[in-house]
């Protein structure tokens, strides 16, 4: 007796549709337009490298920074202290001093023939440091200076004038202690002479000179600002450089020739297909 056993399905290779990609067949129309590709993506790089040079010689970009220390002195108790205050010294130069500056500049320089500077202020923290700096090119670098000397110069009038007026307390502080020494040790001198209690007079007058010698160092230690750098100029990092915008045009150039040689691939296929059409229905 026979077994019967069920029919198996015939294996079926699985529908191959027009529609779809083919790696090996993309690849060799990319060959097939590989100079097509190159020469699209040598225009791009051509274009970028003639950006990039004309950009980095027409405009460069660099800064000049001067620098001003603002000077401190020894108080009463031994501690360093500023003169005048950084953060008072930055409030009039930028409400008084800087736009009084720019203002001369703009005279000596007018607008429709030459373009407005700006300065910047800065006041690093924890030091006795006021900053000024200008972006401008190198052709601007003697206005520049020009331009944060005045700035400096009227900085430096305001601390001397801060310095003078400090100088003039301590010498009628020294001049008062000196007098109550005096006085002091006169009396001193009386009451050795009758017999009296010295240990009060002692007492104060080893007070009176330990105040003029701490108003004696002060005075020492007093000393005017002073102008650190002037007009230094530094390279700025802003911006693309040129060589990352010739390797963008690089890539960028690549990925349109490709995708330039795909359409023009794309195109031909497509007429040969409608003409084999037109010729079928003929």
């Amino acid at each position: 007796m026979n077994e019967i056993r069920p029919s198996q399905p015939t294996a079926t290779n699985p529908p191959r549709f027009d529609d779809e990609i083919d790696l090996v067949d993309l690849a060799l129309a990319l060959w097939r337009r590989k100079w097509f590709v190159v020469s699209v993506t040598l225009a791009v790089v051509v274009l970028a490298a003639l950006y990039a040079f004309a950009r980095g010689e027409a405009v460069k970009a660099t800064a000049f920074a001067s620098i001003y220390s603002l000077p401190k002195t020894i108080d009463q108790r031994g501690d360093d202290r500023y003169v005048i205050e950084p953060g008072a010294v930055m409030q009039v130069t930028q409400r008084v001093f800087v736009p009084k500056s720019l203002k001369m500049d703009r005279e000596a320089n007018p607008p429709e023939e030459s373009r407005e500077l700006e300065v910047k202020l800065d006041q690093p923290e924890d030091t006795a440091l006021v900053v000024l700096e200008t972006e401008a090119t190198e052709a601007e670098a003697d206005r520049v200076e020009a331009l944060h000397e005045s700035i400096t110069d009227r900085i430096a009038g305001l601390v001397e004038s801060e310095v003078e007026e400090l100088r003039g307390r301590l010498d009628r502080r020294i001049e008062m202690l000196e007098t109550r020494l005096d006085n002091t040790e006169s009396l001193a001198e009386s009451l050795a002479q009758t017999g009296g209690d010295l240990a009060e007079i002692s007492l104060e007058i080893s007070k009176v000179k330990a105040d003029l010698l701490s108003a004696e160092l002060e005075k020492s230690s007093l000393k005017g600002g002073r102008l650190v750098e002037l007009g230094q100029q530094r390279d700025l990092e802003n911006g693309v450089s040129s060589a990352l915008i010739i390797a963008l045009g690089a890539i960028l150039g690549l990925f349109a020739g490709l995708f330039a040689a795909l359409m023009a691939n794309f195109i031909a296929a497509a007429r040969e297909r409608l003409h084999g059409e037109s010729q079928a229905e003929d």
